[in-house]
């Protein structure tokens, strides 16, 4: 049985390098896919759901292609002391932070921005995490998260040696997990990324 959404009564920006704008046009999706753009009196049949979006622009999602959901954690906090660099805003900050979170933390910190991404029409993210001493499980909590909003998301864990082997030996198999994970599930609302910090906190050995 297909899965209908009727959207009413919006203006429609269709972008793209043809870019329309669409006055009085109804939008049809069907299983998750835009199937037809028309006239009202173009849609006959009963659809599971219908949105009125009098007043609203109806458009493509936006995509935030690169995204920290455990940085939300820190909005509004200043660093631990002044930074003349980028390794010591790291030191005096997102270190210090991403240090002491737990599975929990991990999928709060990503349920909130998700919910803001909603309020913005931002329907896919890309996101890098890092939780050093909860890597193991993490991707799937944020994946949790994102499961519940109901956007899309592309995950990786942040792979580092800042914090030792085990860390990095759990970054690599978080990784490698959650894509052999995405690829037997092929969930429309899940991908995997393999994900690594900056060069200078990863040695040879480990990028190998």
């Amino acid at each position: 049985m297909k899965n209908n959404l009727l959207i009413k009564n919006g203006v429609i920006a269709t972008l793209g390098a043809s870019n329309k704008v669409l006055h009085g046009h109804w939008l049809l999706c069907e299983d998750g896919k835009i199937k037809k753009i028309g006239k009202p009196s173009e849609f006959k049949d009963a659809c599971d759901r219908e949105l009125d979006a009098s007043g609203k622009v109806v458009m493509p999602g936006l995509i935030n292609a690169h995204m920290h959901f455990y940085s939300t954690m820190v909005r509004g906090l200043g660093k631990a002391k002044p930074s003349k660099n980028f390794r010591e805003i790291l030191d005096n900050l997102w270190w210090r932070l991403d240090r002491k979170l737990t599975l929990d933390d991990c999928y709060y910190s990503a349920l909130l921005p998700l919910i803001d991404a909603i309020k913005h029409g931002t329907t896919t993210l890309i996101d890098h995490h890092a939780s050093p001493f909860a890597a193991r499980g993490s991707l799937d909590r944020i994946a949790e998260a994102v499961k519940l909003s109901g956007l899309r998301a592309s995950l990786c864990y942040e792979l580092s040696d800042r914090d030792g082997q085990k860390v990095a030996d759990d970054g690599i198999a978080e990784n490698a997990e959650f894509i052999k994970r995405c690829a037997a599930e092929k969930d429309p609302q899940l991908r995997a990324m393999f994900g690594l910090h900056a060069s200078f906190t990863i040695n040879d050995k480990t990028l190998q």
